[in-house]
């Protein structure tokens, strides 16, 4: 009988971008299997924009280190989310959530900014000039921590175009 890896293995895959189908197909077993894992076991329901966005955060800044949910109420915060989901090409985002997406890249376009979490601040999302080091992500992205692949990596990456993936409206 086949055998699903770990819950942490589980989750670094999912955060490489792999799909039910292609952890299903490593691991000899099916896509359902896969995903009641995710859903019963490790009682993460899956939304597949948002909880990708969060898992791209989570291995930024892993909740059990920086207590990123204290913060996610910001707008800043928010904007970001709602960036990364549009990325991602999540068709459920609202007119308004793809002008915030759209507006966020703006700003870091025209001011050559990235975000970072800063937890001396009242509000700890903070704008910092772009290095050389950023290229072209919109998150200054922890030393140490090792970047997200593929789709994952696009999603935290600034737009060529203020299009947005081709399956997007608008």
């Amino acid at each position: 009988m086949a055998k699903l890896p770990d819950n942490v293995t589980l989750r670094r895959l999912f955060r490489e971008g792999l799909t039910d189908l292609q952890i299903a197909k490593a691991y000899g077993c099916t896509p359902a299997a896969v995903n009641a894992r995710y859903g019963i076991v490790m009682n993460e329901p899956r939304k597949p924009w948002s909880n990708t966005a969060s898992a791209i955060l989570e291995a930024a800044w892993p909740r059990e280190e920086f207590e990123r949910q204290k913060f996610t109420r910001f707008n800043r915060a928010r904007d970001l989310t709602t960036f990364i989901r549009w990325r991602l090409g999540d068709p459920t985002l609202t007119e308004r959530q793809l002008l915030r997406a759209r507006n966020f890249t703006k700003h870091q376009k025209r001011n050559g900014v990235v975000l970072t979490l800063d937890w001396s601040k009242d509000n700890p999302w903070v704008f910092l000039p772009r290095e050389p080091s950023d290229g072209e992500l919109v998150i200054r992205w922890p030393e140490g921590r090792e970047l997200p692949k593929g789709p994952h990596l696009e999603a935290i990456s600034l737009p060529p175009t203020l299009d947005g993936p081709d399956s997007q409206r608008g």
